[in-house]
């Protein structure tokens, strides 16, 4: 368990030594403790939804906004039903920690929570719509793992 603490702290680039417990890191991510392990619940800096739409720039139209704590989101229009779109949650300079794909499967399923890791290179998360439209892209970083959930909206 405490591995596994360690390495989320690890991959979200915080410092578990330097801060007390739900007390700002100097700017950085806040830190609160949750039934016995550190959880993210805020962002020190602009995160996008960067992908083959958007042919990988961190663009102001696919900035993600916090809706409430430790929740982040933004709305993306969907235009080609069945094919796979490839996409990551970064920063605007893919910094180690705030680079996130899947963890364990990329395949996203409408509405289903999927493990995110912040700290990958590769791991893409692919979704296929079944139909056009508006979608919600969103990032929760309330719980151990981090999650990505994709709805309609």
């Amino acid at each position: 368990m405490k591995q596994h603490i360690f390495a989320l702290i690890a991959a979200l680039g915080l410092s578990a030594c330097t801060t007390a417990p739900g007390k700002p890191t100097n700017g950085a991510a806040e830190q609160q403790v949750q039934t016995g392990h550190a959880a993210v619940s805020s962002l020190d800096r602009p995160m996008y939804l960067r992908g083959d739409f958007t042919l990988w720039d961190a663009d102001e139209v696919y900035r993600l906004k916090q809706t409430q704590t430790g929740l982040y989101s933004v709305r993306v229009r969907f235009m080609s039903p069945g094919k796979v779109y490839e996409f990551k949650i970064a920063d605007a300079k893919w910094t180690p920690g705030y680079n996130c794909g899947f963890r364990y499967d990329g395949k996203v399923s409408l509405g289903k929570p999927l493990a995110a890791d912040c700290d990958t290179v590769y791991n893409y998360f692919g979704f296929m719509p079944d139909r056009k439209g508006w979608y919600r892209i969103a990032l929760d970083l309330r719980g151990e793992v981090p999650q990505l959930i994709v709805q309609r909206d």
